[in-house]
């Protein structure tokens, strides 16, 4: 029987009188025996004490003697200093523990003891420093130590006079206070027999309300069964080896087993037959094997579950452990969310077909303008070629009309392809040097053919200092000013289209274009920045474009970090201002000056491998070169262009990037690594579109420069011209012809510091030690060093302003200590320090640099 049940019988029985008797007796006398105990308790306490600190204090005369004789000893030569110190350590431990410990807490409240114990406390801490000091020291102090513990002996000995008398007093008055203890005893013993007679009253009470609560417990049990009963939920009770105790009425509709046949059955085996016993004890049911209460994200997982008859499907369980009358339990909530998955799967299906479908449309709009642009690279280079002919004036005017309809094609095709960039995630912001009133120049030259179509007048106007070279991105903000250039004409007829500039302190550039067009409406401001979007639609077929322009800048001005807006009233023309990040490039800023419009004179006749699958392109660039007196090869495609390379030297490859069979990038790996005739020459990569990314991975297959589709004449020339060195033309900048090789501000700096026999001098000692160390650059090099090495040719290069081979080498050291072995790198050194020396050269030559 229960305890709870047996004392509740005995409190429902008569009341014996002998028993209350015999029990109250034997209470008494348990007191009495426990009192006699607590008594002897009490007194061997105050016994030990006692010795304790008599023991102590008769302690410290004893080792306050040692000290003395320690002292005594080293001042003739019979003891070491750190006898000394040894005892003073156990002397002075003893005081410690009189200042500190708890039995001596009484003492310390008497005047006679706590005044020989400061005294003698005084004395060890003006000695500590000298006993924990240097040996020459504390010898030397030995006397004065000697006096002054002479001195202190009578402290000593009234210390322990005084704790002993002072002890002895406090057992006396101990004992007295025991009896008191005793006395209080008898007094509790009476409050405690009152205190029986309270309980028992109590516990008759207590017995009734524990009937009360019952009752309560046995109602709330059934409310708490009616709920799970009708919870829609399943709900399992097992024990610790997983085995049904209880289950609902949800539980036995969800699998369609009968409390018979679930109960002390094995719920996994039972309900989730499919699943592996032991991969499930090892995963999701792991607490069950450990014996443990599963953690917060074990508590919730899913498994695939079997009905009796034989339909499978995926349960969401929730599980927690608790403890039960006969040891843990687990309780699980099931659900069936096979409802839930069927949507997830359609869900997930849509997503994919969605992404499938943007990721089709982005390769599609790739491919189309990369596709377009062959055509358009035929119809521009034999734009270019025919105006080398003799052409009357009507024919130069359809040449014109047919040139500017080409760009106007290509700006569209730019835009679509940007566009396919933007959503891709492929665009980045650049940080070059640039010189930005060209750039407004030029942006206006672009747009001159536009704005004599529709008789507008185009000026540029800065607020201001002009701010001439600048940081910053120069493709992307020059095709931010094209493209609200380019919206602003084609809705402007016979009015004015102003550029007004403005630095906003020096990192922050603010433009604004202003036309007297149509105007836009205040509603449609907002809308006229979305894609394919445009206020008037009927005007837009006059108009024409594809209404991606205002997109693609709002797009590029996010990528640059900046802000884009339009203010505007129809009939009064629109103001469209832009504020990007761009910061001033001080003296000797590092970067790629900006590209020069006139073309360079012929460079020196060169010999050309021109790798294209295109017949048209190979057509127009074998035209172009030929006109400037190159000699030219043809190549069909790479692989054709890796044998001809591998027969032949030429002085510089021409390589389509997108081919059959062999693409460019891997007929530029064979051809470095092939080791034949034209391994080492300048290969220029020739694209129709070239990200950031790909342009790296051009460096990387062995192709420093890269050449843009469709193929501008003078852009080429210039190119060809460098690696020509020294032909063009002569009133040029060098470092413009050096295509950003060398850094004239730098150069020139040098030049005026040092004179010009000195420069000359140093120029020549510069190229000599650059070529040794490129020469060391062999496969047998340790990454240690060759790190090294071209950390210090860099710090040269920079010193003589050679900016690409400074990065190069850069990338060298950095690859090395990322671990890395910089085999692109290496392997395109020797070609870019060859043009860099012969870029370094001419600007040499040049007096005023």
């Amino acid at each position: 029987m229960p305890p709870l049940h047996a004392f509740r019988a005995i409190l429902r029985r008569p009341a014996r009188p002998a028993l209350l008797v015999a029990g109250i007796a034997l209470v008494a006398a348990l007191v009495a025996w426990m009192a006699v105990l607590a008594l002897r308790e009490i007194d061997d306490l105050g016994t030990a004490n006692s010795d304790n600190v008599q023991w102590s204090l008769a302690q410290m005369d004893v080792e306050y003697l040692r000290f003395r004789l320690a002292v005594a000893d080293a001042q003739t030569g019979t003891a070491d200093l750190d006898t000394v110190r040894r005892r003073f350590d156990v002397f002075y431990s003893r005081m410690s523990t009189l200042a500190a410990g708890e039995v001596f807490l009484p003492l310390r409240g008497r005047a006679e003891f706590e005044s020989a114990r400061q005294d003698i406390a005084g004395f060890l801490e003006a000695t500590v420093s000298l006993i924990d000091g240097p040996d020459a020291e504390l010898r030397a102090a030995l006397p004065d130590i000697a006096t002054q513990a002479a001195g202190h002996a009578e402290d000593v000995r009234d210390l322990s006079l005084a704790g002993l008398a002072a002890f002895a007093e406090l057992s006396d008055e101990r004992r007295g206070e025991v009896m008191a203890t005793l006395a209080r005893m008898a007094l509790l013993l009476v409050v405690l027999f009152s205190g029986l007679a309270l309980l028992a009253i109590w516990l008759l009470r207590l017995n009734r309300l524990s009937e009360r609560r019952a009752r309560q417990v046995e109602e709330t049990g059934n409310r708490m069964r009616l709920i799970v009963e009708t919870s829609l939920d399943g709900i399992i009770v097992s024990d610790a080896d997983g085995r049904i105790l209880d289950l609902n009425q949800s539980a036995r509709r969800i699998f369609g087993y009968s409390d018979a046949e679930a109960r002390g059955a094995e719920a996994l085996s039972l309900f989730f037959p499919d699943e592996d016993p032991e991969r499930a004890r090892e995963g999701a049911l792991r607490f069950i094997g450990a014996q443990r209460r599963p953690n917060p994200h074990e508590r919730q997982f899913e498994l695939v579950g079997r009905s009796r008859d034989g339909r499978t499907f995926p349960v969401e369980i929730s599980v927690d452990r608790a403890e039960g009358p006969d040891g843990p339990i687990y309780v699980s909530f099931l659900r069936d969310i096979s409802r839930r998955k069927a949507a997830e799967e359609g869900l997930t299906e849509a997503r994919d077909r969605a992404l499938a479908g943007e990721k089709a449309k982005a390769e599609f709009l790739a491919v189309m303008s990369h596709e377009m642009r062959t055509p358009l690279n035929g119809l521009l280079g034999s734009i270019q070629i025919l105006r080398d002919t003799e052409l009357d004036d009507r024919q130069s005017g359809l040449l014109d009309t047919m040139h500017s309809s080409g760009d106007l094609l290509l700006g569209l095709v730019n835009d679509v392809l940007d566009l396919s960039k933007y959503e891709a995630g492929k665009m980045r912001p650049e940080a070059r040097v640039f010189d930005l009133q060209q750039l407004f120049d030029s942006a206006v030259e672009t747009t001159a053919p536009l704005a004599a179509t529709n008789d507008n007048v185009v000026s540029v106007e800065w607020i201001g200092p002009p701010a001439g070279d600048v940081e910053g991105d120069p493709r992307k903000l020059r095709q931010i000013l094209l493209n609200l250039l380019g919206n602003a004409l084609k809705f402007t007829h016979g009015g004015r289209v102003d550029i007004e500039a403005e630095m906003l302190g020096r990192d922050r550039l603010e433009i604004r274009v202003i036309d007297t067009g149509i105007g836009i409406a205040e509603a449609d401001l907002d809308r006229v920045f979305q894609d394919f979007e445009r206020a008037d639609s009927s005007y837009v077929r006059q108009a024409g474009g594809t209404g991606l322009g205002l997109g693609i800048a709002r797009r590029l001005v996010g990528i640059l970090g900046g802000e884009i807006g339009a203010e505007s009233e129809p009939g009064e023309g629109s103001l469209f201002w832009v504020r990007v990040p761009i910061s001033l490039a001080g003296a000797g800023t590092a970067g790629v000056p900006a590209a020069r419009t006139d073309a360079p004179r012929p460079a020196v006749p060169l010999s050309v491998l021109v790798v294209e699958d295109n017949e048209i392109n190979r057509l127009v660039a074998r035209e172009m070169l030929q006109a400037d007196g190159h000699t030219v090869t043809e190549a069909v495609n790479g692989r054709a262009g890796v044998e001809w390379a591998e027969r032949q030297r030429f002085d510089v490859i021409l390589m389509d990037i997108s081919m059959p069979e062999m693409d460019g990038q891997e007929a530029a790996r064979r051809i470095r690594a092939g080791g034949g005739p034209s391994s080492r020459i300048p290969i220029v990569a020739v694209t129709a579109h070239a990200l950031p990314e790909e342009l790296a991975r051009f460096r990387e297959a062995g192709m420093e420069i890269c050449v843009s589709k469709p193929i501008d004449r003078t852009v080429l020339s210039r190119v060809l011209a460098t690696i020509g060195g020294g032909d063009a033309d002569p009133d040029a900048d060098p470092a413009s012809e050096a295509g950003g090789l060398i850094d004239t501000e730098v150069l020139s700096q040098l030049r005026q510091a040092m004179g010009d026999a000195t420069f000359l001098t140093l120029k020549e000692k510069f190229l000599a030690e650059t070529e040794e160390t490129l020469a060391g650059f062999g496969a047998g090099i340790e990454p240690d060093v060759l790190a090294r090495e071209a950390h210090k040719c860099a710090g040269s290069c920079a010193a003589f302003g050679v900016v690409e081979m400074r990065q190069a080498l850069q990338r060298i050291e950095a690859e090395v200590k990322a671990n890395r072995w910089p085999e692109a790198e290496l392997r395109g050194l020797p070609a870019l320090w060859a043009r860099s020396r012969a870029a370094l050269e001419a600007v040499a030559r040049d007096p005023q640099v």
